[in-house]
């Protein structure tokens, strides 16, 4: 498509239209598969961020939208997941381009944002308060829902169009403004979609983005989470970074949610259905290359059953298809950076020192290939959990197995982590997969499937350093909502 010479050119998003940085300053979006020039982005900094959060501000404090009746949020909201699926090939192609993630998992993201603005939208036209009235019959009480405000969005690059929809979606809903700073990684898709919330009838100014390169993306995310005209801060990001925007935060007790790292444990016992279970533990650290926060990246794997798990698994990880991302046939693609790979590559390296290497332990041999952050799905075997391998988010396609033998030294195991965002337990026994599911400390766990039970609008969130606040369901419109309630005394 001819991307080195003519790469496509971003601009800023402010009050409904494009606007160049205040700076002039522009960045190149390189494709982590072949280096080749996919985006040019404006390159916004403090007085960009400034700027958005006067127009969010001016539009929430009198702008239509906060107002505005459920039926017209749920038209707008409607429209957009309509444009959005009409538009899919090319916001997918925009997802391939920039993060290399394989066609097929771009169009699939696209195809569950538009879910989540549909959720979202059916949301706004049945949200309704209640009341108190039997309490004392010379009374009345009104217990209200309201907008928080206007929310700052800084969101990741792993999953760079749900990631910033799922907040997106259910803040408009609630009739917040918006400002979403994407991750100069992977920007287009939020750009992508504040085009088509224009066209779907937002009004100018309720969502507005802010795009900046590295260097100045940690500037525009601090000035947004230290903001006194910012009411809500929802974050996406490493567990560091996290921390690092509820201090700035702290400046008017705004209210702040995190969704930061995991390092999830997949608990596999003797009872369990062996073949689906490897199939899908493969999935559970492999998909999106690793690269997602909720990863099954330590495997629990009962003694008795340990070589035979082993055997499917390798097996399952040599069908894994690393390639082109728009090919279809891909089922991996690269990861999203030079410093990625290297990342990940060097916890290869502490892996051979801590561990028995599996399978994989590199890049892949095709030449093809040469060029892009290809990592083989890397198994190992024999892990301590209080390894580095086994304690550390990774962020790649690396799997510690770690053997037990008994449900409680499971438990233990599972338990024993900074981190608690989510699990997996396999067992044919109902009673096991409760008792489990019930003592694994984190905000989601999944029994006999990972990732794969097809209940896309439950919440989604984390325990200990996994972050604070909750994503999707009702839940996820209460985090940008206000409870207001009102006392009226009858005469």
């Amino acid at each position: 498509m001819g991307a080195e010479n003519a790469p496509e050119e971003f601009a800023l998003w402010l009050d409904g239209k494009p606007y160049p940085a205040a700076s002039g300053a522009r960045f190149d979006s390189r494709s982590p598969f072949d280096g080749t020039l996919v985006g040019r982005f404006a390159d916004g900094g403090e007085a960009d961020a400034a700027r958005a959060v006067e127009v969010a501000r001016r539009e929430f404090d009198g702008g239509t939208w906060p107002s505005s009746p459920s039926r017209r949020r749920y038209e707008v909201l409607s429209e957009a997941a309509r444009l959005l699926t009409a538009d899919a090939e090319n916001v997918a192609m925009r997802m391939v381009l920039e993060s290399g993630k394989p066609v097929t998992l771009a169009l699939g993201e696209v195809a569950a944002a538009a879910r989540c603005l549909e959720y979202y939208a059916g949301l706004a036209l049945s949200a309704e308060g209640s009341a108190v009235s039997e309490r004392n019959p010379q009374a009345l009480g009104l217990i209200l829902r309201e907008p928080v405000g206007v929310a700052a969005l800084i969101t990741a690059w792993n999953f760079p169009l749900l990631g910033v929809v799922c907040k997106l979606a259910p803040a408009l809903a609630a009739g917040c403004t918006v400002i979403a700073k994407p991750s100069h990684l992977c920007p287009g898709p939020t750009l992508l979609v504040a085009r088509c919330l224009t066209e779907a009838g937002l009004p100018d100014g309720v969502f507005n983005v802010v795009t900046s390169q590295q260097e100045r993306g940690a500037v525009v995310g601090q000035y947004l989470a230290a903001s006194t005209g910012v009411d809500k801060i929802a974050f996406t990001g490493s567990t560091t970074s996290g921390r690092s925007v509820m201090r700035a935060a702290a400046v008017n007790t705004k209210r702040v949610a995190l969704e930061l790292g995991g390092k999830s444990a997949n608990i596999v016992f003797p009872d369990a259905p062996i073949e689906d279970a490897a199939r899908n533990a493969i999935g559970a650290f492999t998909f999106n290359s690793g690269q997602q926060c909720s990863a099954g990246s330590r495997l629990l794997l009962h003694r008795d059953v340990h070589d035979e798990f082993l055997a499917a698994l390798t097996e399952h990880a040599a069908a894994q298809v690393l390639g082109n991302p728009r090919d279809p046939a891909t089922t991996m693609g690269p990861l999203i950076s030079e410093q990625q790979h290297r990342r990940v590559l060097d916890y290869i390296e502490v892996g051979r020192a801590e561990a028995k290497l599996v399978t994989g332990g590199g890049a892949p041999s095709d030449p093809a290939l040469e060029r892009g952050h290809f990592v083989e799905p890397t198994v190992f075997d024999g892990v301590d959990n209080s390894s580095r391998l086994a304690q550390e988010e990774i962020f790649g396609p690396v799997l510690s197995v770690i053997p037990f033998e008994t449900e409680q030294e499971a438990i233990a195991l599972a338990n024993d982590s900074a981190y608690g965002l989510a699990g997996g337990v396999w067992t044919r026994s109902i009673d096991r997969a409760i008792r489990v599911a019930k003592s694994v400390r984190t905000g989601k766990m999944f029994v006999n499937c990972y990732n794969t039970a097809g209940l896309d609008d439950m919440p989604h969130g984390g325990y200990k350093d996994s972050g604070t606040g909750r994503e999707f369901g009702t839940v996820g419109l209460e985090e940008f909502q206000e409870l207001k309630t009102v006392q009226i005394l009858l005469r």
